[in-house]
C-alpha cells in the first residue's frame, strides 16, 4: 500500500503515529457512537462495490460529485479567511 501513496498520505494518516492506548480508550468509550457510524461505513463501501461490479459509471460520477459538493461546502462554512 504505502508503495503507491501519494503525496497526501502523511498527513491523513499521521493519526496512525498517535498513542494506540489513547485511541483504545477512545473507542471503548465511544463505542456506542462509534459502531453506527462503522455500520454506515460498510452500507456505503457496499454500494460502491456494487456499482463497480454493474459498472456503473454515472453512479459512481454521481458519488465522486456529491464528495466533491460536500466538500467544498465545508470548507466555505468552515475556512475562514479572516
Amino acid at each position: 500500500m504505502f508503495k503507491y501513496a501519494a503525496g497526501g498520505f502523511k498527513d491523513f494518516s499521521r493519526i496512525a503515529s498517535s498513542d494506540p492506548t489513547m485511541w483504545q480508550d477512545i473507542c471503548l468509550a465511544n463505542k456506542q457512537e462509534i459502531i453506527p457510524l462503522i455500520q454506515q461505513f460498510q452500507t456505503e463501501l457496499g454500494q460502491f462495490e456494487r456499482m463497480l461490479q454493474a459498472d456503473d459509471a454515472q453512479a459512481l460520477f454521481d458519488a465522486f460529485s456529491y464528495a466533491k459538493q460536500a466538500r467544498q461546502r465545508f470548507l466555505e462554512t468552515f475556512d475562514d479567511p479572516t
